[in-house]
């Protein structure tokens, strides 16, 4: 049996909702092929093709799936719906790397992997990273910690949510995690996804089992 490390970090700049205590250090699963991976993704973008390449190498099948214009679109969502209703995943990661977020209601993305939506995905991992690109409004923090605050995720939903403003290219959530992957497979302990960094990223669980 196989299992997910659910990252940590200093507790700072992150919300998490429930307490840190009812957050499981791992959910299990017999192999990784069965995990339901996908990538929205600009094909320029060569941390988030490295991160997905160490995905790969973990044996988990990924969907790339390429956008020109790095803007959102509706149909991925209902895309992924369909593609997992029906089947037996042991759970879900979609990665939104540097895609334009400014239109779109990110609560209503959430709620369409509950159980309500997504019966087969009840009471297992679902995880999202939000990567906003540069293209952002002067009032965007205010409008993200808005949503990031307010959305009330039912405690049945299991979902881990990262959200990472990328700014000036400095620092890049993927090509970090990819780092911090590859040595934790090397020391064979994947109990962490720390990693170092300086600037603010907003994490959200609400895996309570």
């Amino acid at each position: 049996m196989r299992t997910i490390p659910i990252p940590s970090s200093s507790v700072g700049d992150i919300e998490i909702k429930p307490p840190i205590d009812l957050i499981p250090d791992e959910y299990t699963r017999k192999r990784n092929e069965n995990f339901y991976v996908e990538a929205f993704f600009s094909n320029n973008d060569q941390s988030a093709v490295g991160f997905l390449n160490c995905l790969e190498e973990l044996k988990f099948s990924v969907i790339r799936t390429a956008s020109d214009t790095q803007l959102f679109e509706p149909q991925w969502i209902t895309r992924v719906q369909k593609s997992v209703n029906g089947k037996k995943y042991d759970g879900i990661l979609l990665l939104f790397a540097k895609i334009d977020l400014q239109v779109v209601d990110i609560n209503k993305i959430l709620d369409q992997f509950t159980s309500k939506h997504c019966p087969e995905l009840k009471n297992k991992p679902k995880i999202f990273i939000f990567q906003k690109g540069r293209s952002v409004r002067s009032d965007s923090t205010a409008r993200e910690l808005k949503w990031l605050a307010g959305y009330d995720i039912p405690n049945e939903a299991e979902m881990f949510i990262i959200h990472d403003k990328y700014e000036d290219g400095t620092v890049d959530l993927f090509r970090q995690l990819s780092v911090r992957m590859k040595e934790l497979v090397e020391q064979k302990s994947t109990n962490s996804l720390e990693f170092q960094r300086n600037y603010q990223l907003t994490l959200i669980s609400t895996m309570t089992k």
